[in-house]
Formats: C-alpha cells, sequence, structure tokens
C-alpha cells in the first residue's frame, strides 16, 4: 500500500503563462507534475488568466515552442479544462483552416480529445479566468523562465 500524497501550494512555483511575455498575462501552477508527484501519466494544474490573454497561446498536443518554454506532448494525450471563474472563448481551427469558437463561462468544461486541433481558451471577458487543467499522459514541461 501507499501513502497519500499532499502538494501544499507554497511547494509548487507560478509561472508566466505559455506563450505570453511579461507577468501581466496571469500566472500558471503545474500541480501534479514532476517533481511535485510521480503518477502514471496523470496531469493537473491551476491557472489564472487576466483579461486579453490565454490559458496557452495557439498550440496542438504535439511539441510546442516559444521563449521560455517547451512542452513535448505524449501520443494519445488528452486534456480537460474546468472553469472555475470568469468567461472566455474557446477556439479551434478546422482541417481547412478556419476558425471556430465557442463562449464559456464558470462551470464549463472543455474535453480536448486526442489529435484535437490546434486550439487556445482566451480570457476575453471582463474579469479574471480561473482554469483547472488536467491531462494524461504527463506532457514533458521544460521552463527556461519563472
Amino acid at each position: 500500500m501507499v501513502d497519500v500524497k499532499i502538494i501544499r501550494s507554497g511547494e509548487v512555483e507560478s509561472t508566466t503563462l505559455p506563450g505570453a511575455s511579461g507577468k501581466d498575462a496571469g500566472w500558471l501552477k503545474r500541480i501534479l507534475y514532476p517533481p511535485h508527484a510521480r503518477t502514471k501519466g496523470l496531469s493537473m494544474g491551476l491557472s489564472e488568466v487576466n483579461p486579453g490573454y490565454s490559458v496557452h497561446r495557439w498550440h496542438r498536443h504535439i511539441r510546442d515552442k516559444a521563449e521560455g518554454y517547451e512542452v513535448v506532448y505524449p501520443k494519445d494525450f488528452e486534456e480537460i479544462y474546468y472553469i472555475v471563474s470568469g468567461s472566455g472563448v474557446a477556439q479551434w481551427k478546422t482541417e481547412d483552416g478556419q476558425m471556430k469558437e465557442e463562449k464559456v463561462r464558470a462551470g464549463d468544461t472543455i474535453f480536448l480529445p486526442v489529435d484535437v486541433a490546434e486550439h487556445q481558451l482566451l480570457n476575453n471577458g471582463t474579469e479574471k479566468m480561473v482554469v483547472v487543467f488536467c491531462g494524461s499522459k504527463t506532457p514533458k514541461v521544460t521552463l527556461t523562465y519563472t
């Protein structure tokens, strides 16, 4: 049998939102990620996004690299966003490059299945948006900024 793992808020550093320049955008905490927890593939985090910014810039679940970070997604990666507070718009691109979007708000859940199109969750509201995100299997995240 294995003990329960408790990860205290103060143990996890926040970082700048992926693809956002400066801390004005908000912050992101990768909570259920190495080194805080070793899982069989589950990952979880929390993000606070200011108006006009995205939880994670336009990306696909393959590889995303920009100044300050790189994320390499495992094959068959799935992700869920749960909006705790605030509102925004889920945006994605079709195979022919057209953008689609749908308004989302507190209490909504966005499921991003395997092979999801290029997408982002944008806070186009007037207040901070708080989002819990989780995925399976854990992506490899390399940060060069905090």
